[in-house]
């Protein structure tokens, strides 16, 4: 693979190393032209006219999720956001006093605050604690199961940690326990292996703009049909309902489908960022990123292991490409800034500093952020 040509497509490059990947991601060149090309159709002739249509650009969207996912297409609804799509769950849901979700330690708020309104209703949320290893948390989540447990609304990979979670083996002790699994994929989708129809039933739900390389602001919601039959649709517009290009007389059908997430008007321009970043992704391949992806992750890992840092969960090498380190007698967040002022973009988590090399990168200019936190280190 000529991983200097992905290299060369990512003009934020030529001035940054950028290391936030599990927060946000810089568009391409190829993005950047694309959506001048669809800027000047649309000052053309108008958002009717442009080519190809939306609609066909919703199915290649669909398309490409699906391969990466294992997933039916008609299982995956275009949405915003990840808490956009954790809310549409929980709303949906008829729990009731007693019953239990159960959520993940120190979970981003995006798969927390959409469930805690359940407390009010008494509710009760209990914070599974994510360990060390994989197979630690397996253990933690079976020892909190109780029998008024009703939802487990987990992540992939812990983005505070990078350690990622054995989703099939959740998924299957859920099954089990007649327990909806309710799962956060932003850390994960893209750079871990997931097989939906492993899963199922499950809904996942994650944003674009990460591994993926998507636009900010549009997420994706996966759901098969029995999951959805389970849920009540807490919001309904236009596009939830069975035929949304009959607006009169009004009604009362909501599709069967995840589609009815899709409720109303989209943001359409994001899905063409979207279709042009699965596409740039899917020629290279999405088992050649991940394993690429480890690959960085790995390089980055070993001379800092070798030199006194630690991982905030345990491994030889990265399981996830998210590296979060640390190191006693440094403060990661000076670290951190002193990283930024050689134009490196890093974050901190929980007093780590948090690492996460994408395909776009090269190991010389990894090599220039370890040499960085070894002096760093000194």
């Amino acid at each position: 693979m000529n991983w200097q040509a992905l290299h060369d497509a990512y003009p934020a490059n030529h001035g940054h190393i950028w290391l936030n990947n599990a927060g946000t991601t810089p568009p391409g060149q190829h993005i950047i032209d694309r959506m001048s090309r669809h800027f000047a159709q649309l000052g053309a002739s108008g958002p009717e006219q442009t080519e190809p249509g939306l609609a066909v650009v919703s199915r290649r969207i669909k398309a490409h999720l699906s391969q990466l996912l294992n997933a039916n297409p008609e299982d995956i609804a275009l949405i915003h956001n990840t808490a956009e799509g954790m809310s549409m769950l929980s709303l949906g849901l008829t729990l009731e006093p007693g019953d239990e979700i159960l959520l993940l330690e120190n979970e981003y708020p995006s798969n927390v605050y959409p469930w805690d309104v359940w407390r009010e209703k008494g509710v009760t949320i209990t914070f599974v604690p994510a360990g060390h290893r994989p197979e630690e948390f397996l253990s933690n989540l079976r020892e909190r199961i109780t029998a008024r447990t009703r939802v487990a609304a987990l992540s992939m990979v812990h983005w505070c940690t990078g350690m990622p979670f054995p989703v099939e083996a959740v998924a299957e002790l859920c099954h089990e326990k007649g327990i909806l699994l309710a799962l956060d994929g932003s850390q994960g989708v893209g750079q871990v292996p997931l097989d939906f129809s492993k899963c199922a039933p499950m809904a996942l739900c994650f944003s674009a703009w990460k591994w993926l390389l998507g636009p900010l602001g549009m997420g994706v919601l996966v759901a098969d049909k029995a999951t959805v039959a389970r849920l009540k649709s807490p919001f309904r517009g236009t596009d939830s309902v069975k035929n949304p290009a009959s607006y009169l007389p009004y009604q009362t059908e909501q599709k069967v489908t995840a589609d009815r997430y899709l409720y109303s008007t989209a943001n359409t321009n994001d899905w063409v960022y979207f279709d042009e970043s699965l596409e740039f992704l899917a020629q290279v391949g999405f088992p050649a990123i991940q394993a690429r992806i480890l690959e960085l992750a790995n390089h980055l890992w070993q001379p800092l292991k070798a030199a006194g840092f630690t991982s905030g969960y345990e491994h030889d090498a990265p399981q996830s490409g998210i590296l979060c380190v640390e190191k006693p007698g440094l403060d990661m967040s000076t670290v951190a800034e002193h990283l930024v002022s050689k134009g490196v973009v890093a974050r901190v988590r929980l007093g780590r500093l948090r690492l996460a090399p994408h395909v776009y990168l090269l190991e010389q200019q990894l090599d220039r952020v370890i040499e960085l936190l070894l002096d760093q280190a000194r």
